[in-house]
């Protein structure tokens, strides 16, 4: 079982070239594969507790060498360079992990006198020090970047550590890395809905969720249409950079919305939110709150001498002397309502058709379907 779900898991990352996934899955399937074909005699005869140690030593050096590397992508240089080196180590424990030196290695190295594992006699203090040190950097790692190769790292040590120190059950190693890998392929899945239906800028549902949303719709729903006015004009006058920051904190206010509403990135400085069982008349408090809560928001704009010393850099920001310029950003939106007879498309036209009298009224406003002018 674990080889038939890591082959299949195996395709699946290289169809999406996801180099730093495909490591766990490897280094599951070759500890599997080497207890399976290595590790079926008793552990203490010298010979295979030198193998057992080598192979959880390679097992956690392969996790930490997979967490420090950055993404490539598979099918690169840098990605076949990677399977390389986890091969390599491989290939240095098959054929020297029970060598005599290796051997005369661990025989000086046992537990401390307060730790005692006397029904686990095949854990010695070099497993357990590579375990507890891959565990803090591991952990880490996970904290720091938050994504789900970190966390499948994170879990593959987690069974292995479980399979390593209960290894006289039966059939431990079967029944954990065949639970690991279809954890893995959960874990995968959850990272391409992420990559599919998020927006990498934003970190809010991208257009390809709204278009997948929208047909799950009742009879009664509201759309509205925002866009962030004359975006144009401050991202050549303060550039991209600003811009993007720009997005991210107007997409955040809108992704509070009220009322039940979701919100989308529909493209540029385009949002939309859906109020499924509600109408304009309803959603357009909500809407309000968020474009007035976007339009008092300032955003302060470092300049190229600020200070890289972040303590410095606070006491700067706060003097209330110091020339940091603020600048802020309004919002038109325009909301349509579902109607008998009109198809969702042409429901969110009108709610464009809205947005684009709304911008005509002096922008910062928001239209309805009864209104004709909500200039503020």
């Amino acid at each position: 079982m674990p080889y038939v779900i890591g082959c299949v898991l195996l395709c699946f990352a290289a169809m999406f070239n996801r180099g730093r996934f495909i490591a766990p899955i490897v280094i599951t399937l070759f500890t599997y594969w080497f207890i399976r074909t290595r590790l079926q005699s008793p552990l203490s005869q010298p010979d295979i507790q030198s193998l057992f140690v080598g192979l959880n030593i390679l097992f956690c050096f392969q996790l930490l060498f997979s967490a420090l590397m950055p993404e490539k992508g598979l099918m690169t240089r840098f990605g076949c360079s990677f399977l390389l080196i986890l091969g390599a180590g491989d290939l240095l424990l098959w054929f020297w992990g029970d060598s005599n030196f290796w051997m005369s290695i661990l025989q000086d190295i046992d537990l401390p006198e307060y730790i005692s594992f006397d029904d686990h006699y095949w854990l010695n203090s070099l497993v357990l020090l590579s375990h507890s040190f891959t565990l803090l950097v591991l952990s880490l790692m996970a904290i720091w970047r938050r994504t789900a190769a970190e966390f499948a790292l994170l879990l593959c040590w987690l069974v292995g550590f479980v399979v390593f120190v209960d290894f006289a059950s039966a059939e431990v190693s079967s029944l954990g890395f065949s639970g690991l890998l279809i954890a893995l392929f959960i874990l995968f899945q959850q990272s391409n809905y992420q990559v599919t239906y998020m927006d990498a800028l934003t970190g809010i549902p991208s257009r390809r969720s709204m278009e997948d949303y929208l047909p799950t719709l009742g009879k009664r729903y509201a759309i509205a249409m925002l866009d962030v006015d004359h975006f144009k004009k401050f991202n050549d006058t303060y550039g991209h950079d600003v811009g993007d920051q720009v997005l991210k904190m107007v997409a955040s206010r809108i992704n509070q919305v009220a009322g039940g509403g979701k919100a989308f990135r529909y493209g540029g400085e385009e949002f939309m939110v859906i109020f499924n069982r509600s109408d304009a008349s309803a959603c357009y408090v909500y809407l309000e709150a968020v474009r007035e809560s976007i339009q008092h928001y300032q955003m302060t704009l470092r300049g190229d001498d600020r200070d890289l010393d972040k303590t410095k850099g606070k006491e700067k920001r706060g003097d209330k002397g110091s020339a940091l310029k603020t600048i802020s950003v309004t919002i038109s939106i325009g909301i349509a309502n579902a109607s008998v007879g009109l198809s969702i498309k042409e429901v969110v036209k009108l709610a464009d058709e809205n947005l684009y009298k709304a911008k005509q009224s002096g922008r910062n406003c928001t239209v309805r379907p009864s209104d004709t002018s909500n200039a503020i």
